[in-house]
């Protein structure tokens, strides 16, 4: 025997490994990739596997045989039937943020009554399985330890469970989310009992039969008996009902369904646990018939429900059925807790949350964080009692075997919602309530407790009934089955009534709507139904009615800040994302149904069917976009359709606006994102007068103009070419428009498509190809006059040369010279205005540059450039001064270098004051030759400073500036071998830092080579 203190101290000290784990797993210690793996929730879901698995399967197989195993073959043609039972609820549980079986009744009958009369039932026929778990681990302590002490660790037990559940099980509101704590401490405790009871299999083949073959020996003297383990089957008893209550089971259970379905695990996960289950129950039951013979052998006497531990305590191995005790434990507390859970969110959203609404407008976190922890204390002491109140009479697998028939009433209801649209909620509630009768009378009235004098006489006649068929059942040699009946007679009453009042009236629009969401596989939630609010304010108005003012401004604010929405946000897309969001964060705290109730708005937006239509597609455009909706099928192959169709639109150079019928903007591109200076968030969903000038006036126009043409029997295309200023600069931008079709016949307008052209850089270039051409032309008249004026020259030089030659006195002589040189210096600037003339002219095909590479005196160059730009006398006059040393020669074309230095001063005086100083400095630094043009003009804007490279980009407001200066110096200084950039500050100047290298490191372009 084992002392009751040490089963006490093996109990708490159990439980706190559980809490180690589980804060553990919370707290994210233990990795969360270990925490989600895929196997983690296979053994989870072995929660399935409770006392009557690991006591009472062996007393199961002693009384029914081989029916033992349809308890576990059940659950696995469930997972065979993953894909079209398990993935369906799963996808319409996560669409919709239902957390169980209630919530999803309640949105697909669109029914508060529905989801309350599944709570409540769902409550009542756990509270036998309940029990089962504390008489389970009772009897384990009486086994051990003897009679006596059983209903104190019972009672203790049950303490122990409540404040661990009421810990881990209801979080707080900050806690919200994947519940990884609960889902690995059971987890654990799954393995834990795989482990023990291999180890008790084990042990009971080698300790009671010395090993196989005495086994086998011992089988083969008992061929009789062996035979006794198939008729069960073979008759029939009991084994197809088993199949169907068990296949029920296995995700109808609300432990099951709160592990497989609300726990937050993905399709992935699903579809491996769908092949791990099965082999965790498969692992699970071989040990079961060798322990079965193995008590059979050693103890005969005594029952079979408690051969797990007797079998090592009779062969002297006390550390196993210490062990063995643990792993019961570990079965019964993983069955209460996850069922706890799933019962309290379940009666706390469906029968207390509806009753009690007027309390959550103050400390609603703290509130329902408390009135769940009581909702699970309430159902662990309620099956404590129950289980108290019981007689003790028959095989432990009873109270479970009840409560799967119960469960299994779900079963129509639940092919109703996935497969048959028909359905409404007077025939699922009909049908439940008639299966729940069938029930009460056929399986849970004999569980009951005898009150004398107190029972009507139909409950001593059935509880006789039950004694008679056992009696029967032995006489005949095939065991008593008691749940085939129940069974089939309460799904053939829940079933048929449910059609039957189904098929009498047809299903409301919400009804219909509510199926139609849960049918389909590509889409998610419309928008047809939902009713969106004018503003953020009316939203957490609304929330507040439920929840109070300080729980929804912090609600509300969470969910703007999660989803980036301001406060002020009026379009209707946005309202309803951030709707559906609040609707999803609501779900934990509230439920669903109250969730939805309270983020609803309390009429729909207006727009009519055709806003109504236009706001559809941009909600689900938004949906599409985010990847909220899982597709398949065609639905994803036209998304593919969809999304490559976008990655066109957006790579066009014309910008794109479609304006809906309701006058709000449904979609635009990138080049309107980039012309309008807003993103794609800001502007879809939002009319158009919330567009920045000159856009909402403009786009306004045109919207008017194609459904004015439109009205009129035309198409409503047509174009309209503007000039406008788009953040301080010049554009002229061309608009076409047309009307579209309508998509839908309850829309009167498909709305209005502009496609906007940016004609700025095509219209700039058109007027410098004039202005080149003037250039030319001007170019080739100054060539003309400096021919024409040439000649004359020449005989002006002539003359004044023969007149110093012949004059006689020094006078005559010296204004003969002065005669002289400023006809050289005549000459000098013809011959520059014609070198210059050449250097922008364009050669003819195939001529090729005329590159003159030699030494250039920089100092010369930037003289040169002076005398150039001061040939217009239109320009304000400046003072250059030049500080550039002879000794800076770089190896290059001297007219190039002229022209790139004529722009730059050009730029310079062209940006100052008339008398102000433009200085010119010169320098060697590392090798290479600087020259700094710096000016104290007007600067040059930040925003523009990368801009002002690009050809046909200037800063000058007078028609004379081209934009071409810059970024032909630039390439003329590149093709030098060396760099050009520039500092500028509005207000105070500009400097251009020209480098090049020095005379015998330069570096020239393959054309100079030429």
């Amino acid at each position: 025997m084992i002392g009751v203190g040490v089963l006490l101290f093996a109990t708490v000290a159990w439980l706190a490994v559980l809490t180690a784990i589980a804060f553990a797993a919370q707290r994210e210690r233990i990795p969360r990739a270990l925490a989600r793996h895929p196997l983690v929730l296979a053994l989870s879901l072995g929660v399935y596997a409770s006392s009557w698995t690991y006591y009472g399967g062996v007393g199961f197989a002693q009384r029914h045989g081989l029916v033992f195993l349809a308890v576990y073959l059940g659950p696995t043609l469930a997972c065979i039937a993953t894909p079209l039972l398990w993935s369906r609820v799963l996808r319409i549980t996560r669409e919709q943020r239902l957390s169980s079986l209630a919530d999803l009744v309640a949105f697909r009958f669109q029914s508060p009554a529905a989801g309350a009369i599944t709570a409540a039932f769902s409550l009542v026929a756990s509270v036998p399985y309940v029990a089962q778990q504390f008489r389970a681990t009772e009897q384990s302590v009486r086994v051990l330890s003897g009679p006596g002490h059983e209903e104190a660790v019972g009672a203790v037990f049950c303490v122990l469970l409540a404040l661990f559940t009421a810990f881990f099980g209801a979080r707080p509101p900050a806690e919200r989310g994947r519940e990884d704590g609960l889902a690995a401490a059971v987890a654990f405790e799954s393995a834990a009992k795989l482990a023990v009871l291999a180890a008790v299999g084990l042990v009971a083949v080698l300790g009671a039969f010395g090993g196989a073959g005495g086994l086998a020996d011992w089988l083969g003297d008992r061929a009789g008996e062996v035979e006794a383990l198939a008729r069960p089957v073979r008759d029939d008893a009991g084994w197809t009902s088993m199949l169907v209550i068990s296949f029920a089971a296995a995700f109808l259970l609300p432990r099951q369904w709160h592990m497989a379905f609300a726990s937050g695990a993905g399709d992935r996960a699903l579809a491996k646990a769908a092949w791990a289950f099965p082999l965790f129950l498969l692992a699970l039951n071989l040990p079961v018939l060798p322990v079965l013979w193995a008590g059979t052998r050693i103890a005969p006497a005594e029952p079979a429900d408690s051969y797990v531990l007797l079998v090592p305590q009779l062969l002297d191995q006390r550390w196993l059925a210490l062990a063995a005790f643990i792993g019961g434990i570990s079965a019964a507390s993983a069955m209460v807790m996850v069922t706890a859970v799933a019962l309290a969110n379940d009666s706390a959203t469906h029968l207390l949350l509806p009753l009690a609404r007027r309390t959550l407008r103050r400390n609603v976190y703290a509130r329902v964080l408390w009135m769940r922890r009581g909702l699970l204390t309430a159902i662990l002491v309620g099956g404590w009692l129950f289980h108290r109140a019981q007689p003790n009479r028959g095989l432990l697998v009873e109270s479970g075997i009840v409560s799967f028939v119960a469960f299994a009433q779900f079963l129509p209801g639940l092919f109703a919602v996935l497969f048959w649209e028909r359905a409404t909620r007077a025939g699922f509630i009909a049908g439940l309530l008639a299966g729940i009768a069938t029930w009460t009378i056929g399986c849970l009235a004999p569980l009951l407790p005898e009150t004398t004098g107190m029972e009507p006489s139909w409950l001593d006649l059935l509880r006789s009934g039950v004694d008679q068929a056992r009696a029967a059942g032995a006489a005949r040699g095939s065991p008593p089955d008691t749940w085939s009946l129940p069974t089939f007679v309460s799904l053939a009453v829940n079933g048929a009534t449910l059609a039957l009042v189904s098929l009498l009236r047809p299903p409301a629009d919400e009804e219909r709507e509510a199926a139609r969401l849960c049918r389909r596989r590509e889409i998610g939630p419309s928008v047809e139904r939902a009713t969106v609010p004018a503003s953020v304010s009316a939203l957490e108005e609304r929330l507040a009615r439920l929840l109070g003012r300080e729980a929804a401004g912090i609600e509300v604010t969470r969910a703007r800040i999660e989803l980036d929405i301001p406060r002020d946000e009026t379009r209707p897309t946005e309202l309803h994302a951030l709707q559906e969001r609040l609707h999803r964060n609501l779900s934990p705290l509230v439920g669903p149904v109250l969730a939805r109730t309270a983020a609803e708005a309390d009429a729909p937006a207006a727009g009519g069917a055709s806003g109504a239509l236009t706001e559809q597609l941009r909600w689900l455009e938004r949906r599409l976009a985010r990847g909220e909706t899982r597709l398949v099928g065609a639905a994803r192959e036209l998304d593919l359709l969809r999304r490559w169709l976008r990655s066109v639109l957006a790579q066009l150079p014309l910008g794109v606006c479609a304006v809906g019928s309701d006058g709000a903007i449904s979609l635009v591109n990138r080049r309107l994102e980039a012309l309008v200076g807003a993103e794609e968030r800001d502007l879809v969903g939002a009319p158009l007068d919330r567009l920045p000038a000159p856009f909402a006036e403009l786009f306004a126009r045109a919207v008017r103009a194609a459904s004015a043409g439109e009205s009129a029997g035309e198409s409503g295309a047509g174009a309209e070419e503007v000039e406008v200023r788009v953040a301080g600069r010049a554009r002229a931008l061309r608009v076409h428009r047309a009307a579209l079709d309508p998509l839908d016949r309850r829309a009167a307008s498909g709305g209005v498509v502009l496609l906007v052209e940016d004609r700025t850089e095509q219209r700039a270039l058109e007027v410098q190809l004039a202005h080149r051409d003037r250039l030319a032309q001007l170019g080739r008249l100054a060539a003309g006059v400096a021919h024409e004026v040439g000649n004359p020259l020449t005989g002006i030089a002539c003359l004044a040369q023969n007149l110093r030659a012949e004059a006689e006195n020094d006078e005559l002589r010296a204004r003969a010279g002065l005669i002289l040189g400023e006809a050289a210096r005549i000459e000098a600037i013809l011959r520059s205005l014609l070198d210059h003339a050449r250097t922008g002219a364009v050669p003819s095909p195939g001529e090729g540059r005329r590159a003159r590479v030699g030494r250039v005196s920089l100092a010369e160059v930037v003289a040169e450039a002076e005398r150039l730009i001061r040939l217009d006398r239109a320009a304000p006059r400046v003072h250059v001064v030049q500080a550039c040393p002879e000794s800076l020669v770089v190896i290059g074309d001297r007219r190039e270098l002229v022209q790139v230095f004529v722009n730059l001063l050009a730029n310079a005086r062209d940006a100052s004051e008339p008398g102000a100083t433009v200085a010119v400095r010169g320098r060697i630094e590392a090798g290479e030759i600087v020259v700094e043009v710096e000016d104290h003009g007007s600067g040059i804007p930040e925003e523009l400073l990368a801009e002002v490279f690009e050809p046909f980009v200037t800063t000058k407001c007078d028609p004379s500036g081209t934009g071409l200066g810059l970024p032909l110096s630039r390439s003329i200084v590149q093709d030098h071998g060396g760099t050009l950039s520039l500092r500028s500050a509005v207000g105070q100047g500009t400097t251009v830092v020209v480098r090049l290298p020095l005379a015998g490191a330069a570096r020239r372009g393959p054309e100079a080579e030429a």
